[in-house]
């Protein structure tokens, strides 16, 4: 199953989404991978028509649970349900809302430090994401309102991705989803909503803003390569994609269930059946929506039998079921690269995902600034939103008001001279 490259970005950009820090950017789900780093896959887009920007709400007329601004303390017998922390047009972030962002990212970066290879994150680097917490909330806030403008919807997607995250957990029905989540002490409406509200942001980035980074030439790509020539010399290493079936918080008498289902399920995929169709099927693993892809994984930080086996394997190979701590374990070799320099040939992805990832920076940055400049905004005093110190005035955001979809020429606009008249100004 491929993964959109740009949708993958929603992984990688620490700057202004970082849906760790209130909206993950797994699904929030009761699953556990034993993935690490994956290669990006190819990218495409649409684009869908602009629609007015949402005018900021009349404070007169609408109807806040809280002050932003009053430190007065509340009439008494009143009873503080929520405490706002920021308003954003007509919607509100919350304590809780805060508090449950750096709950994800705490959780996040403890996950990461125990990937094969991670680097260590420094305290300055953690207090920074926490310091941008608010920010990021506000950011991906204005991107689900975004969506809402462009007439997107997520329901469809929603209800899929509800029903995979169902049969991952090997659930008979939905509501026995629901009742698992619930068992969490996560509500399961707010557990959708957030799903929903992935799916909008991510919508919005693939149709709205992808759209305008342009692809890397071959001479680009060959440029880097050359200028960057020791980030190939590889060791050792194997790409791999993973079925768990997973046992741990499953009654002992589960377990030689659980293990007969691992056997056949190994046996079909060493028959050849399609793997990564047996992983979305049967992983409890999160990588299973991507087939059970989990990218490449040093032989020297691999166990060392488990090495041996692999590298023993063909690509195409499937290891036997390995007994791992929370399950038991299938792999399947996708590739082998052996240590010594990369070529051009086989770097080229990565480098293309790189150049990719560098020019999205810049244009993820400045259409969120636009959104900024458009939205009524309001931050409670003793709280900081660091997204707010963006210099907009340096930034060249006139260009999204002219080749958003709806400002587009029809084809019977046209000029005196017979060309087509899309206004607006140059960029």
């Amino acid at each position: 199953m491929s993964v959109l490259k740009h949708s993958s970005l929603l992984l990688f950009l620490g700057l202004t989404l970082a849906l760790a820090a209130g909206l993950s950017s797994q699904t929030p789900a009761a699953v556990s991978s034993t993935a690490a780093t994956r290669k990006p896959n190819p990218k495409k887009s649409n684009a869908k028509a602009k629609k007015d920007k949402p005018a900021p709400a009349d404070a007169a007329t609408s109807t806040p649970t809280a002050t932003l601004t009053s430190d007065l303390q509340p009439p008494p017998n009143t009873t503080v349900v929520e405490k706002v922390v920021a308003r954003v047009n007509n919607k509100y972030i919350t304590s809780s809302d805060l508090e449950a962002a750096e709950a994800e990212l705490d959780a996040s970066l403890q996950e990461a430090a125990k990937q094969p290879g991670a680097p260590p994150v420094t305290a300055a680097a953690i207090a920074k994401q926490k310091k941008d917490l608010l920010s990021n909330l506000i950011d991906n806030q204005l991107l689900v309102q975004r969506a809402t403008d462009l007439g997107m919807s997520a329901e469809t997607e929603s209800v899929l991705q509800l029903d995979q995250l169902r049969q991952q957990n090997h659930l008979a029905s939905m509501e026995d989803l629901q009742k698992a989540i619930e068992a969490q002490g996560t509500s399961y409406e707010d557990f959708q909503q957030q799903i929903k509200n992935q799916i909008l942001q991510r919508k919005v980035i693939e149709e709205d803003v992808a759209p305008r980074v342009a692809p890397a030439t071959p001479q680009q790509i060959a440029d880097y390569y050359n200028a960057h020539k020791s980030q190939f010399v590889r060791g050792d290493e194997v790409g791999l994609s993973e079925i768990l079936v997973r046992t741990d918080n499953k009654p002992a008498s589960e377990k030689d269930r659980l293990k007969s289902l691992a056997d056949q399920v190994q046996q079909r995929a060493a028959a050849g059946e399609d793997f990564a169709k047996l992983a979305q099927r049967y992983s409890n693993a999160e990588s299973a929506a991507a087939g059970g892809d989990i990218g490449f994984q040093k032989k020297d930080q691999l166990e060392a039998k488990l090495a041996t086996t692999l590298f023993a394997l063909p690509v195409g190979g499937v290891s036997p079921v390995e007994e791992v701590p929370n399950g038991y374990l299938i792999l399947k070799v996708t590739a082998i690269h052996h240590a010594g320099q990369e070529s051009l040939a086989d770097a080229k992805a990565e480098i293309d995902y790189q150049l990719y990832e560098q020019a999205m920076r810049p244009e993820l940055t400045t259409y969120l600034a636009k959104l900024r400049s458009d939205a009524f905004i309001t931050v409670k005093p003793g709280y900081v939103d660091t997204g707010a110190s963006f210099d907009n005035a340096a930034t060249d955001i006139t260009r999204f008001q002219r080749v958003l979809p709806s400002d587009l020429p029809k084809p019977t606009d046209k000029d005196k001279k017979g060309g087509l008249n899309i206004g607006g100004g140059g960029e």
